[in-house]
């Protein structure tokens, strides 16, 4: 569901079918629109048929992650990154006794 999401936020206007309705069309951000629309009335009339709750929170993460999530992980990985290679290049630091 994330990744659907994700595709149609970052899409919006791209076209998309049913498999068994190829002739009725619809662009991804009304279909989005409609899983989210559908999901929260699930979870609300606590129907059974799909975890709905599962579904409208990777829907969610999906959105924030195609507008927040991307930029935020990407903006601030570097702290990891030199920790990352300082650990491959110099080894396990060894701590505890004294020389």
């Amino acid at each position: 569901m994330t990744v659907l999401a994700a595709v149609c936020t970052k899409i919006p206007d791209g076209r998309l079918a049913i498999i068994f309705l190829p002739m009725f069309t619809f662009t991804a951000g009304n279909a989005l629109k409609a899983i989210i629309a559908m999901d929260t009335a699930g979870m609300i009339l606590g129907w059974k048929f799909f975890d709905h709750a599962a579904h409208l929170g990777g829907a969610l993460f999906g959105i924030w992650y195609i507008t927040y999530g991307h930029e935020l992980i990407w903006k601030n990985r570097e702290p990891l990154v030199k920790i990352w290679h300082e650990m491959r290049t110099n080894g396990p630091k060894k701590g505890g006794g004294s020389k």
